[in-house]
């Protein structure tokens, strides 16, 4: 099944269009209560001023008994508005509408009210206030009490709070709009380091491993980073690939030189008729031949075993690093013999270490037979083990004639040889040191081999222990092989 695809560029647009969406909706919430409080206050002067036009529109009606009467000249009434304008003795003097059936609810409590007319909202300002007739006379003159009420449709409010957020609604889908196209437009060009790199990272291939990252990529701060991790990863890749297809090509010239062996001591063999003393010493040798081409095949494949990576679900091997220390001793004894080479170990501490027993075995044998090849005659090799913190160290000292600083960088490669004549005498395959490395690295360790002051080579294995070997009293164990 094959995945969706994923677009950054509409992501972006996409997200970035929502908070703005967001945003506009808490805006026009926002803009609607306060354009309703501004509609509503002005509303309400509106009334209180209409109010106060009938209030002033009330005039003396030039008759004997000072009456007043309601003279709407050059008053400004509203469109669909209600009044009525009463005297102290509830006298109309006024109206429109038919508000008579509200007029007894509130026409006593002076202030704003809302009620019904029929089936429409209307909201009221009751206005009472007073009107002298002949305010010259002796008397003071004549008072009138006057009542307004006055109401306008209170529709009118929320239609003027509608009308500025259609207004504020269109504007914000326009703006919406436009910026959806700018941004579009902004994000794939901002976007085009990664098309750059991505097309940079295209042309990598098994024959050009050349990789620069484009300056667009390398100035942008949030690409770089990734440029940094491109540039190292590949490096590593390249390094990788080059050491994979150098020990391939050594591989393959490693057997094949042992088969052209094989083959022309069986060669020679069959070429003349020979007496059983002639083919039982070339068997001898073919068989010689065949040992150490066997040697080279089991050496590749625990290398290759080695650079497996490690079954997750599975358990981790242990073992004791000393007990594998001393088992290499004793297997290493024949050759410590055979050179007059003299063995001194030091395994007062110990520890579990993550490797399988067979490999740490494998592991110290190997070191310890390199060092024991390179030593002279009468020498001495020196193996201690010391604990470091959370990790163990196992050292191995010879007093041999040292390591040359070109073939330092060189000796955990697969197939080096410092010495090839010699190595080839010994049987060596160049393949001891490589495992080595493999045995460290599968088990979270380091290997280093250096030249101590006094000359030879100094090997040190530093690997983290699964669990401390407590111990009640120290131990020190010293084996001299002559």
């Amino acid at each position: 099944m094959i995945a969706k695809s994923v677009s950054i560029t509409r992501r972006l647009v996409v997200t970035v269009l929502l908070l703005e969406l967001l945003s506009a909706a808490a805006l026009v919430v926002a803009v609607t209560i306060h354009e309703h409080h501004i509609q509503q206050t002005a509303f309400d002067a509106n009334l209180a001023g209409r109010a106060a036009s009938l209030m002033g529109a009330v005039q003396d009606a030039e008759d004997k008994g000072d009456n007043v009467m309601l003279d709407l000249r050059g008053v400004p009434l509203d469109r669909g508005a209600v009044y009525q304008v009463t005297d102290e003795r509830r006298r109309v003097l006024g109206t429109a509408g038919n508000i008579a059936q509200i007029l007894g609810s509130f026409a006593d409590s002076p202030g704003f009210h809302d009620a019904k007319v029929g089936k429409r909202s209307y909201r009221f300002f009751v206005l009472h206030g007073v009107r002298i007739i002949d305010p010259g006379q002796p008397d003071g003159g004549t008072v009138h009490s006057i009542v307004v009420l006055y109401g306008i449709h209170a529709g009118r409010v929320w239609h003027e709070v509608i009308e500025a957020i259609r207004f504020f609604t269109l504007a914000t889908v326009l703006l919406l709009g436009i910026t959806a196209i700018v941004m579009v437009l902004l994000v794939r060009r901002y976007l085009s380091p990664i098309h750059e790199l991505a097309y940079e990272a295209d042309r990598i291939s098994s024959r050009n491993w050349q990789f620069e990252a484009p300056a667009s990529a390398k100035k942008t701060v949030e690409l770089r980073p990734l440029t940094d991790a491109l540039e190292s990863a590949l490096a590593r890749v390249q390094r990788s690939f080059e050491q994979q297809r150098r020990f391939t090509s050594d591989a393959a010239h490693e057997l094949k030189t042992d088969v052209a062996i094989v083959k022309s001591s069986l060669q020679l063999l069959s070429m003349r008729r020979r007496t059983e003393e002639e083919y039982s010493q070339g068997l001898a040798v073919s068989l010689d031949d065949f040992t150490r081409l066997e040697s080279t095949v089991q050496k590749l494949l625990a290398l290759a075993r080695l650079e497996q990576p490690e079954d997750s679900g599975a358990a981790q091997p242990l073992c004791s690093l000393r007990n594998a220390v001393e088992e290499a001793v004793h297997l290493s004894r024949p050759l410590a013999e055979l050179k007059r080479v003299e063995i001194i170990l030091d395994a007062r501490e110990d520890a579990t270490v993550l490797i399988d027993g067979h490999d740490a075995t494998l592991l110290c044998s190997n070191i310890l037979i390199n060092a024991l090849q390179h030593s002279h005659e009468g020498g001495t090799v020196e193996i201690t083990l010391i604990q470091r913190e959370e990790r163990i160290n196992l050292s191995v000292k010879d007093w041999g004639e040292g390591i040359s600083e070109e073939d330092r960088p060189h000796l955990l490669e697969p197939f080096y040889r410092g010495d090839i004549s010699r190595s080839r005498k010994s049987g060596g395959t160049g393949l001891g040191l490589s495992i080595c490395k493999a045995i460290c690295d599968k088990a979270g360790g380091t290997i280093e081999i250096s030249n101590h002051e006094d000359g030879g080579a100094l090997v040190i294995v530093s690997l983290p222990f699964a669990a401390r070997q407590a111990s009640s009293q120290e131990r020190s164990a010293w084996i001299k092989a002559e």
